[in-house]
């Protein structure tokens, strides 16, 4: 297991901030761990210390196994070493938890519409929905995996708002805690697809999958175009956003 880099400044002089020359969109491919006080984004980590304690964001010290951290708050008040679950930052119940945030698509104007009568076995079932959207409405990779999730300013979905199926490359059922509404309203929500991180090392994260995905701290990104064995590894490209710390 290649260790993860860390960023580092001493003496006025900071090393490995990047690992790669190439960008995107401004962005460089990749990123490292560090202190939030250095130039140049990090690896944001959400974490739980404590059963009851309140939430962390923070960012990574050092990397002590394939899933395992230790890590810092954004005031540095609280190190400690953390493992990542296949959880959202407002599920971490257990002690020493962790998660990082991969973004896969934003829908800038997404259609919502209640699973009724009728509705794929979800009869009257208001903790399933479906969410459509038009491809020319996404940023990055225009297919969610089942699993993945949809957060973001809907204002109508509550709780884990989880893909369950896929229907077509536009259009999703979701499971939530709750939602209301009754009928499509086009453009009402702008979203954001993601993943929990299961491994992540400068260059990739996989998801609980094992499915890999090369990142970037920067705006999922597609170019749309086919791999060719012409094309350098990064062109292959569909690139997902790490949130940075």
């Amino acid at each position: 297991m290649a260790k993860l880099k860390i960023q580092k400044t001493a003496n006025g002089i900071t090393v490995d901030s990047f690992v790669s020359n190439i960008q995107i969109n401004g962005s460089r491919i990749g990123g490292t761990g560090g202190d939030t006080d250095q130039t140049v984004p990090t690896i944001r980590i959400s974490f739980l210390r404590a059963t009851g304690a309140a939430l962390d964001t923070g960012y990574i010290i050092a990397q002590k196994g394939s899933q395992k951290f230790q890590v810092n708050n954004s005031s540095d008040a609280n190190t400690t070493v953390v493992s990542l679950v296949n959880r959202q930052a407002s599920e971490l119940t257990a002690a020493n938890t962790a998660t990082i945030v991969a973004n896969t698509m934003v829908i800038t104007g997404a259609n919502l519409a209640n699973i009724g009568t009728g509705g794929g076995g979800f009869t009257n079932n208001r903790t399933f929905a479906y969410i459509t959207y038009a491809t020319a409405n996404v940023a990055g990779n225009s297919s969610p995996g089942i699993g993945y999730q949809f957060t973001g300013n809907s204002g109508f979905l509550t709780g884990n708002v989880t893909v369950v199926a896929i229907n077509s490359t536009t259009n999703v059922t979701v499971s939530c805690t709750d939602q209301t509404v009754t009928a499509n309203t086009t453009g009402r929500i702008q979203v954001t697809n993601q993943f929990n991180v299961k491994r992540i090392s400068n260059k990739y994260v996989w998801d609980w999958a094992n499915d890999k995905w090369r990142y970037y701290l920067g705006t999922p990104y597609s170019s749309g175009a086919a791999i060719l064995s012409s094309q350098p590894e990064w062109q292959s490209v569909v690139l997902v956003r790490v949130d940075n710390a």
